[in-house]
């Protein structure tokens, strides 16, 4: 496996890149830190012995890749080159990366198998993300958009519809790229478009997303979703969330096909009634009273996944949390709180390796047989998903269900499945999975609206769920009698699955509010807490637990 190698001229700067880093190795490749200098009053610059060494640490004939700041740690880590023995040195790469979005990317590429050439472009071109978010948020004032597109005034009440009007020659040229990256090519002269002002108070978010693709999808038609200039395939769900569609963001759907007017039709229809959500528009009256909210329960801590967590420790010179109590400073009576750390930002690329992401890369006679073998799973976790959303609907009503609708499209996608079967043949099927739903996941964590940021979850649920598919894992059963989830996060689909009589509580270490863990966890009447500073730390398997969620914290008895 490719390993990493971080130069800094300070080590504190190193250490920090090497914890984001941990986040997306989970068990995969090795990384090693050689920053800083040893001398106290002068600390910051680089060594080239200390970067001979750290590679030699961390080699493996299938490569290291070295990631350097600036200035002289190019210069040493090129004398650290010379220093190497001539035939390990053949076998290492210096990259021109970004530090940190280049390790990150390069962790993620090394950790899912990728060969040498491929760690480097992937590190290489992870500003990717990052440019062309920075370009939508300069594209928001209109000033991008494409000739002949049509414009609202300040203060104007909605977007003037133009249903089955002919664009013309005043079509955009040129293809322009997506906040995920996405490569769409813009309409053609013969488009016929219309618009709408997005009223949703969280913008075109996976559900109404969802609606909107479902809705799109089945016409013999090309159609592309204009925000300020940029496109995305409309009946992609991936494309159209790259977008990050707020409220207030004026969208155009282009067409172009024999069904290119129903296809319009159909969006105007959907955009009016809210892409299947309801929200009021007035600015009525407002009736005050007194809120009602969750008391405190007690119940015994059932802890989720500690030996898959125990399995996970990273490689290397980075470390993960124990999961063994701290008892150094227990007290009779404790509390954990999430406050100040509720929002804390989700994570990306947890997910612990799976043991089907160890094998071997399938032989040449093998490979139809690994296709075949992630077909079956991603279509049987579709299956799930669309089952799934149909038990909730019955149970909590369609708005919840249309959050595994909107996961079940996202398997279904014939894109993504496209470029999980391209990388089988280099990496298996379930490192090719992962590493692509790492890639997105990843994305999504990039992106500037919060509310679409943390729908990174989904992803890792997604992820998750083929992967157990593939494995064949069972998902962990909680206790006969009543108990208080603790855990890590805890992805929806788990949530809706585990016995509602049992489950007095949740207790995050992670997780966020807007989370659809956490939406759905309101809706089942569940109390749940995220976000806890110590919980892993802290809470033993068994031990008696207070949940308080209108507090946001967790007693320890």
């Amino acid at each position: 496996m490719v390993n990493l190698v971080v130069v800094s001229h300070s080590a504190k700067l190193a250490e920090g890149v090497a914890e984001l880093a941990a986040q997306m190795i989970q068990g995969g490749c090795r990384l090693a830190t050689a920053a800083g200098v040893d001398d106290e009053a002068h600390p910051i610059g680089t060594d080239a012995v200390k970067i001979m060494t750290a590679i030699e640490e961390v080699y493996d004939p299938s490569g290291v890749v070295v990631l350097m700041d600036l200035g002289s740690a190019l210069l040493s880590a090129e004398t650290a080159l010379e220093l190497l023995d001539p035939a390990m040195a053949t076998q290492v790469r210096l990259c021109a990366a970004p530090l940190v979005e280049g390790t990150l990317a390069a962790a993620v590429a090394a950790s899912s198998g990728g060969a040498l050439d491929m760690v480097m472009a992937d590190a290489v071109a992870a500003l990717t993300a990052k440019q062309a978010q920075l370009g939508d948020a300069m594209a928001d004032d209109g000033t991008n958009a494409p000739p002949g597109a049509t414009t609202l005034a300040a203060g104007s009440d909605a977007f003037p519809r133009t249903t089955a009007s002919a664009v013309g020659s005043n079509a955009s040229p040129g293809a322009t790229t997506s906040a995920a990256g996405f490569n769409t090519p813009p309409p053609g002269s013969d488009a016929r478009r219309t618009g709408w002002r997005v009223a949703n108070p969280q913008g075109l978010h996976a559900r109404p997303a969802a609606r909107l693709v479902s809705t799109l999808a089945p016409f013999d038609a090309r159609l592309t979703l204009e925000k300020a200039g940029r496109f995305a395939d409309a009946t992609r769900i991936n494309q159209v969330a790259a977008l990050q569609v707020r409220k207030g963001d004026e969208i155009v759907l282009y067409a172009e096909g024999e069904q290119a007017d129903a296809a319009l039709a159909a969006f105007l229809r959907e955009a009016e009634s809210g892409f299947g959500e309801t929200f009021s528009t007035q600015n009525g009256d407002t009736l005050w009273g007194k809120a009602v909210t969750d008391l405190p329960v007690t119940a015994s801590a059932w802890r989720l996944n500690d030996e898959a967590k125990r399995s996970s420790a990273v490689n290397g010179n980075t470390q993960t949390r124990s999961t063994a109590p701290d008892k150094s400073n227990a007290q009779s009576r404790s509390t954990a709180s999430a406050e100040g750390n509720a929002q804390a930002e989700p994570r990306s690329g947890s997910l612990p390796m799976s043991l089907e992401q160890k094998r071997s890369v399938p032989s040449s006679g093998d490979i139809q047989q690994e296709r075949q073998r992630f077909v079956d799973a991603i279509d049987q976790a579709q299956r799930n998903l669309e089952q799934l959303a149909a038990a909730i609907s019955q149970r909590l009503g369609p708005r919840f269900a249309g959050i595994f609708e909107a996961q079940a499209m996202l398997l279904a996608d014939e894109g993504l499945r496209a470029a999980v079967a391209e990388k089988i043949p280099r990496l298996g099927s379930a490192a090719a999975w992962r590493q692509e739903t790492t890639a997105m996941a990843a994305d999504y964590a990039g992106l500037q609206d919060e509310y679409l940021r943390v729908r990174e979850l989904d992803i890792r649920d997604l992820q998750a769920a083929v992967l157990a598919l593939l494995d064949q894992t069972p998902p962990p059963s909680p206790p006969d009698a009543e108990c208080i989830l603790v855990g890590e996060e805890l992805f929806p689909s788990r949530l809706v699955g585990l016995d509602r009589a049992r489950l007095a509580g949740i207790a995050l270490a992670a997780g966020h509010p807007l989370s659809h863990t956490a939406i759905l966890a309101r809706a089942m009447g569940i109390p749940i807490v995220v976000g806890i500073t110590g919980l892993l730390d802290r809470v033993e398997e068994g031990q008696s637990v207070t949940l308080d969620p209108a507090q946001g914290t967790l007693s320890l008895s």
